[in-house]
């Protein structure tokens, strides 16, 4: 009954849109109403059967699941001023296990002030959604985010910027959620509060590099024995997206200092790096790497280092199909291991995952897809924790490119 509710919408939804696009921006899609610009997408994804619903070692169980998320974004531009909004909703259903079905929601805004020489902003944004939290966490636990922060931004002249941000953000788990035996809130509940500066040099109208010196600090509700400050020293470089590279690469030094003994302290590189080109007109790469600290949910192993990557080429093939193929590969080396004895045991959680498929454009913004993924992870630490699984699916999209 929901999987037929869910494709008379959609196709409601597609036979209404196109029409009323037609009073958008020719280049962009977006609906303009006066001072407004509406952007909608929609997406039925991880339509078809995942074979490891609960990312088990022994005795997998499988189930049929689809995925509708749709998403605005809507531009207002009253004279000097820029409001965005984001909001998206996220249907998850699975035929069998109801447990895991969830409705998940997230929205946000930031407002620009945009002055000659001086730009202040403000952001906002929260989330309610039950997604696995990373690729440690396999729980579909219920958690909320929200993050506030104010920002200016100082031309100091045709190519040069300063700029300064406050940012905090609340995390919490739904009370008794749990994974493995710990608390999902006693592990992972917090604050984090960053103070940042940034310096920016805009190198060519395609190329800017921005310099960004910040200070965290982090304190959880229940268990202080984690609680740490750092320290970045980032270097990022952005291009254009009409540039041949696009997207932005940033490389920088942390220093992560506990304000407990019992935690070890890091000092080294950090990464977060999203490029795509374009090869041929035809062929795209995509390519994604980070590297960066993240608390674990066991007490015993506090936290991880976790660097990780993805590759995703995409080939126009004859008319309006294409064939796509992923590979990502992470590494989780925890830090601070602790047994029953006390001593030390370092050890590492690897996931490997590749896949493919095959995809047909109907018209420049609805696109199907038919694909295929296989993923692995194998752990030093506890052989339990490793699993394998299988999902075959399909997918719908409109509106995003």
């Amino acid at each position: 009954m929901l999987l037929r509710a869910c494709f008379a919408v959609f196709v409601l939804l597609l036979s209404a849109m196109p029409a009323a696009a037609q009073t958008s921006d020719p280049d962009t899609s977006v609906i303009q109403l006066g001072p407004f610009g509406i952007t909608p997408s929609l997406q039925l994804r991880d339509m078809g059967r995942d074979t490891n619903v609960f990312n088990e070692r022994d005795n997998p169980r499988s189930d049929f699941t689809l995925t509708v998320v749709p998403r605005f974004e809507i531009v207002v531009r009253p004279k000097a001023l820029r409001v965005t909004v984001n909001t998206a909703t996220e249907y998850v259903y699975y035929q069998t296990y109801e447990t895991e079905r969830s409705i998940n929601r997230s929205a946000g805004v930031r407002a620009d002030l945009l002055l000659p020489r001086v730009q202040p902003y403000f952001l906002a944004s929260g989330s309610s959604t039950a997604a696995r939290l990373n690729a440690e966490v396999d729980a579909r636990a219920r958690h909320n985010e929200g993050v506030y922060g104010a920002g200016v931004v100082l031309k100091l002249g045709t190519r040069t910027s300063v700029g300064g941000l406050y940012r905090t953000t609340s995390f919490r788990y739904v009370e008794d959620e749990a994974f493995r035996g710990q608390s999902l809130s006693d592990s992972f509940d917090s604050e984090i509060d960053v103070v940042e500066g940034t310096v920016g040099v805009e190198l060519t109208p395609f190329t800017q590099v921005n310099v960004t010196v910040s200070r965290e600090e982090q304190r959880f509700d229940h268990s202080p024995e984690r609680d740490a400050d750092s320290i970045r020293i980032t270097p990022t470089i952005s291009f254009s997206p009409d540039a041949v590279i696009r997207g932005s690469a940033s490389v920088g030094y942390r220093r992560f200092t506990p304000k407990s003994g019992s935690l070890p302290s890091y000092s080294g590189l950090v990464a977060s790096v999203t490029l795509a080109t374009t090869l041929y007109d035809r062929n795209q790469i995509d390519f994604t790497l980070s590297r960066d600290l993240r608390y674990s949910y066991d007490q015993t192993t506090p936290y991880y280092l976790a660097t990780g990557g993805t590759v995703t080429a995409t080939t126009e093939l004859v008319g309006p199909f294409d064939v796509r193929g992923t590979g990502q590969y992470q590494v989780m080396a925890y830090r601070g291991h602790t047994s029953t004895s006390g001593s030390a045991g370092p050890g590492d959680d690897t996931l490997t995952s590749y896949g493919g498929g095959f995809g047909y454009r109907i018209r420049e913004r609805l696109r199907i897809g038919i694909n295929a993924d296989w993923t692995e992870r194998r752990s030093e630490l506890s052989d339990d924790r490793g699993y394998t699984a299988r999902r075959i699916f399909a997918s719908l999209t409109w509106g995003v490119q």
